[in-house]
């Protein structure tokens, strides 16, 4: 019995119907599949980007432990909340380790051993860091031997998060494998689907071709592209109401499905390697790429250059905008680095405000030299954001059989110099540096102990009253006089007891010398004392001074303190500065504005804060008869100074022609060479000390 045309049309379109819905189900059931491998593949990416969350908080916590330690160790007293507040901070990295541990995921069995071991050393770690705080709070003389554990434990936990790292990253990559298999299997059996279906619509009639057998064969195509990663266009058929729109629809999402998985895996092959706030590369690319680089460099005769990138006072703009505003200014920076380097240099962001650049080039150090004029010219270019990017850079080039550790390191002692140098600005390695750095540290390390063996000193230099060369005051002088090296310059010595923390000791037994020794003056002379900008971190610097003045019976009123109006002063801790100064004035003593025109913002500080005297710094007064614009300076700010009912003081003195100059137009006193040059001697301050000093 023959089929009619209808009947073989009929089977023809119930084979067709049958086979596109197995197809769709198909389909169907591939994307359902991708979609939970994708989420496995998302859980596992959270869980690394958790763990690379509690790197960044155990390395800050290990350097506020190493802090607090290393202040313990120097006798420096530490405020009970701060012991208490890293107290809390330990309990809490713990408490986050342990839920990271069991946050639920799939393939949770293939890593949980891993996580399991971190939790244990996170457990470890944070017993042995209580431990090490205890002891460095009551028993600082232990802190040497519980280091060890603390260190041990330290190294087991950082190992452990390294492993941990390392197993989910292979877990994602294992997903992704599994996952391509599957759908390189999956893509093939919707092909033999397609194809089948086309076989059996091509011996139909030429009618229905248009309608059936060129949708399907197009459909087969998009199949293809989806197996390449290519695609050129949408499925053809997803308006259709009959099965073949849905088989349209079922290929649509299928190769929606495939995109996401890709992009997961993107991402999480970017999330290994690069920062999350700027897409920069981050320490692992950096530190790969580094030593690569170094190899390479090896056979081709370049040389690799290291740039070390510190953004300045980054603290004082989180202060002032927020971690919003400071996020934003890392975005920045990250854009401006990138702006100046070429393309195969690599930027990286460290950690924190801390960036790094890699240049390879045979020309060096000239290439060097053009990538820092062109950061510091991008820099110093206008901004819509009201924030001026200002960093310091240091600069190391590789050597021969040098190692990246080595050459990083090399380019942070660079930067160090930069910073100590003024900041926004850029210092190359070389060995003068390091000479300069191990002598640094040698004088930082003897300044420990120089109020204890006796080689710190005080002298006293006269300040006379500028028409009757009467003296009114002396400013009291630190001098260090080391056992082997000679006499320090204060210049050198001093900003090394600031950057060291040693400062606020070291201007505490300055001032109780200073008082003790005023005690037995005239009382009608005063004390001038400098105070650094350092002391006035310490919230208890006015009672200090209070203590100290009363303890000697010295009255307040006699008391000149000298502050400069540097930024770091008076910076983003003004509010705090000005309440300190207020209070020291509250007491009776006088304020007295340092250096005066040689900071940034001289007469925003007179706007802000009454001021008892101003001095006019030396460097204005020794060219007031050369420079014109000297002497306009020093003429004006007499004027002002009158204007404001203030005492004007000049340093720097030297000459008769100076002080008849400075007599002319109304300068109150004076203080110099000419006056007098800084002395130690015991009867400062007696009867001698009224004297004329032009015999």
């Amino acid at each position: 019995m023959r089929l009619s045309i209808s009947a073989r049309v009929t089977i023809a379109c119930t084979l067709v119907i049958v086979m596109a819905l197995a197809l769709l189900a198909t389909g169907l059931s591939v994307s359902n599949k991708i979609h939970r491998a994708d989420l496995r593949i998302t859980l596992l990416s959270d869980a690394l980007s958790r763990e690379d969350l509690l790197d960044q908080a155990q390395r800050r916590l290990r350097q506020d432990i190493g802090r607090l330690t290393r202040d313990a160790e120097r006798r420096v007293k530490v405020p009970d909340a701060r012991w208490e507040d890293l107290h809390g901070r330990i309990a809490a990295f713990k408490r986050r380790s342990s839920q990271a541990a069991r946050s639920p995921g799939p393939g949770s069995g293939e890593v949980s051993g891993v996580v399991t071991g971190v939790e244990d050393a996170a457990a470890v770690f944070a017993a042995a860091s209580d431990q090490l705080i205890e002891t460095s709070r009551f028993r600082p003389s232990g802190i040497k031997a519980a280091m060890p554990r603390f260190l041990s434990a330290l190294t087991a936990l950082e190992n452990s998060r390294s492993q941990s790292r390392r197993e989910l990253t292979s877990a994602i990559w294992r997903a992704a494998e599994q996952n391509r298999r599957e759908s390189r299997r999956d893509i093939v059996s919707v092909l033999l689907g397609g194809l089948v279906i086309v076989a059996i619509v091509f011996a139909m009639a030429i009618w229905l071709r248009r309608r059936l057998v060129r949708p399907i064969t197009i459909m087969a195509a998009r199949l293809r592209e989806f197996k390449v990663g290519e695609s050129h266009g949408d499925v053809p058929g997803l308006e259709r109401a009959d099965e073949l729109g849905d088989h349209a629809r079922g290929l649509h999402e299928y190769r929606k499905a495939v995109e996401s998985r890709r992009t997961a895996e993107h991402r999480a092959e970017f999330l290994a390697n690069h920062d999350m706030l700027t897409g920069l590369a981050n320490r692992l690319l950096f530190e790969n790429r580094l030593a690569h680089e170094l190899a390479r460099s090896v056979r081709t005769g370049d040389v690799v250059a290291v740039f070390a990138v510190d953004l300045d006072a980054f603290k004082a703009i989180n202060d002032r905008l927020g971690h919003a505003g400071g996020d934003r200014v890392l975005k920045r920076t990250a854009q401006l680095l990138s702006s100046c380097v070429r393309g195969d240099d690599l930027v990286a962001r460290i950690g924190g405000d801390e960036f790094a650049v890699i240049q390879v080039a045979r020309s060096q150090p000239e290439a060097a030299e053009a990538l820092i004029s062109r950061i510091f010219k991008t820099a110093s270019a206008p901004s819509d954001e009201g924030v001026a990017i200002r960093m310091s850079v240091g600069v190391a080039l590789s050597e021969q059989g040098q190692t990246g550790d080595e050459l990083h390191e090399r380019a942070d002692l660079a930067l160090y110099r930069a910073k100590a140098d003024g900041r926004n600005t850029a210092r190359i390695y070389n060995k003068h540096l390091k000479d300069e750095e191990s002598q640094r540290v040698r004088l930082a390390r003897d300044l420990e102990d120089a109020v204890s063996a006796n080689e710190l000193r005080l002298a006293f230099q006269p300040i006379a009253d500028a028409v009757s060369l009467e003296v009114v005051a002396y400013e009291a002088l630190l001098r260090w006089r080391h056992p082997i090296l000679g006499d320090i310059p204060p210049d050198v010595f001093v900003p090394i007891a600031e950057s060291s923390g040693l400062i606020g000791s070291i201007g505490s037994w300055m001032m109780d010398q200073a008082l003790r020794t005023a005690s037995t003056w005239d009382p009608k002379l005063s004390l001038a004392v400098n105070l650094s900008p350092i002391q006035f971190r310490s919230v208890g610097l006015a009672a200090e001074i209070c203590d100290a003045a009363l303890h000697w019976r010295v009255a307040f009123d006699r008391l000149e303190l000298e502050v400069t109006e540097s930024a770091t002063l008076l910076g983003f801790q003004r509010d705090d500065v000005l309440a300190t100064l207020a209070e020291l004035r509250g007491y009776g003593a006088r304020i007295v504005m340092d250096d005066f025109g040689t900071g940034h913002s001289s007469l925003s500080n007179l706007k802000e804060f009454t001021f008892d005297k101003i001095k006019i710094d030396r460097s204005f007064v020794a060219t007031m008869h050369s420079h014109a614009s000297s002497s306009s300076i020093v003429k004006a700010t007499i004027g002002l100074g009158k204007s404001l009912g203030l005492i004007i003081v000049a340093e720097g003195v030297e000459t008769e022609e100076q002080l008849s100059l400075l007599r002319r137009w109304g300068c109150d006193q004076v203080q110099g060479y000419l006056i007098g040059r800084p002395a130690e001697h015991s009867d400062i301050g007696g009867e001698g000390a009224m004297m004329n000093v032009l015999k």
